[in-house]
Protein backbone atom coordinates (compact mmCIF):
# COMPACT_ATOMS: atom_id res chain seq x y z
CA UNK A 1 0.00 0.00 0.00
CA UNK A 2 1.63 3.44 -1.25
CA UNK A 3 1.28 6.09 1.19
CA UNK A 4 2.44 9.75 0.05
CA UNK A 5 6.25 8.44 -0.28
CA UNK A 6 6.01 5.42 2.00
CA UNK A 7 5.57 1.77 1.13
CA UNK A 8 3.56 0.17 4.13
CA UNK A 9 4.02 -3.57 3.27
CA UNK A 10 3.29 -4.62 7.68
CA UNK A 11 1.88 -2.92 10.49
CA UNK A 12 5.65 -1.96 12.15
CA UNK A 13 5.60 0.38 8.39
CA UNK A 14 1.72 1.53 9.29
CA UNK A 15 2.99 2.24 13.55
CA UNK A 16 6.26 4.15 11.77
CA UNK A 17 4.07 6.15 9.56
CA UNK A 18 1.32 7.31 12.08
CA UNK A 19 4.30 8.22 14.68
CA UNK A 20 5.59 10.25 11.59
CA UNK A 21 2.58 11.98 10.53
CA UNK A 22 1.36 12.43 14.37
CA UNK A 23 5.48 14.32 15.61
CA UNK A 24 5.03 16.21 11.83
CA UNK A 25 1.31 17.20 13.48
CA UNK A 26 2.75 18.46 16.22
CA UNK A 27 5.61 19.95 14.94
CA UNK A 28 3.05 22.24 13.23
CA UNK A 29 1.05 22.70 16.27
CA UNK A 30 3.85 24.12 18.45
CA UNK A 31 5.12 26.41 15.21
CA UNK A 32 1.53 28.22 15.28
CA UNK A 33 1.51 28.25 19.18
CA UNK A 34 4.60 30.04 18.87
CA UNK A 35 3.22 32.88 16.47
CA UNK A 36 0.27 33.27 18.30
CA UNK A 37 2.56 33.74 21.46
CA UNK A 38 5.09 36.46 19.42
CA UNK A 39 1.89 37.95 17.55
CA UNK A 40 0.11 38.66 21.20
CA UNK A 41 3.79 39.77 22.57
CA UNK A 42 3.67 42.48 19.77
CA UNK A 43 0.16 43.31 20.61
CA UNK A 44 0.69 44.27 23.65
CA UNK A 45 4.16 46.16 23.27
CA UNK A 46 3.91 49.49 23.77
CA UNK A 47 6.35 52.52 23.35
CA UNK A 48 6.79 56.15 24.87
CA UNK A 49 5.34 58.90 22.46
CA UNK A 50 8.14 58.27 19.78
CA UNK A 51 10.47 55.89 21.71
CA UNK A 52 9.69 52.58 19.80
CA UNK A 53 10.32 51.34 16.49
CA UNK A 54 8.71 47.92 15.47
CA UNK A 55 10.91 46.57 12.83
CA UNK A 56 10.13 43.03 10.93
CA UNK A 57 12.28 41.68 8.18
CA UNK A 58 11.05 39.39 6.01
CA UNK A 59 13.32 35.40 6.07
CA UNK A 60 15.25 36.30 2.53
CA UNK A 61 15.58 40.01 3.01
CA UNK A 62 18.92 41.44 2.92
CA UNK A 63 20.26 43.00 6.45
CA UNK A 64 22.24 45.70 4.10
CA UNK A 65 18.84 47.00 2.89
CA UNK A 66 17.47 47.14 6.14
CA UNK A 67 20.58 49.11 7.27
CA UNK A 68 20.47 51.51 4.44
CA UNK A 69 16.91 52.42 5.21
CA UNK A 70 17.40 52.89 8.67
CA UNK A 71 20.52 55.33 7.94
CA UNK A 72 17.70 57.18 5.67
CA UNK A 73 15.39 57.56 8.12
CA UNK A 74 18.04 58.25 10.45
CA UNK A 75 18.25 61.42 8.31
CA UNK A 76 14.90 62.14 7.66
CA UNK A 77 14.19 62.13 11.53
CA UNK A 78 17.28 65.08 12.11
CA UNK A 79 14.80 67.82 10.34
CA UNK A 80 12.32 66.98 13.11
CA UNK A 81 11.60 70.54 14.53
CA UNK A 82 10.98 69.79 18.03
CA UNK A 83 14.27 69.11 20.24
CA UNK A 84 12.93 66.43 22.12
CA UNK A 85 11.20 64.17 19.42
CA UNK A 86 14.07 64.46 17.23
CA UNK A 87 16.01 63.08 19.96
CA UNK A 88 14.06 60.57 21.27
CA UNK A 89 13.54 59.40 17.68
CA UNK A 90 17.26 59.34 16.84
CA UNK A 91 17.94 57.29 19.76
CA UNK A 92 15.67 54.72 18.64
CA UNK A 93 16.94 54.53 15.27
CA UNK A 94 20.17 54.30 16.47
CA UNK A 95 19.50 51.45 19.27
CA UNK A 96 17.88 49.65 16.26
CA UNK A 97 20.96 50.02 14.02
CA UNK A 98 22.80 48.42 17.15
CA UNK A 99 21.03 45.59 17.31
CA UNK A 100 20.93 45.32 13.59
CA UNK A 101 24.74 44.45 13.78
CA UNK A 102 24.27 42.44 16.35
CA UNK A 103 21.81 40.31 14.62
CA UNK A 104 23.97 40.48 11.26
CA UNK A 105 26.88 38.96 13.27
CA UNK A 106 24.80 36.03 14.10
Amino acid sequence: IPVKDHRINNIDDIYIYMAEQLQESSDKNVEIWKIKKLIKSLEAARGNGTSMISLIIPPRDQVPRIAKMLADEYGTASNIKSRVNRLSVLSAITSVQARLKLYNKG
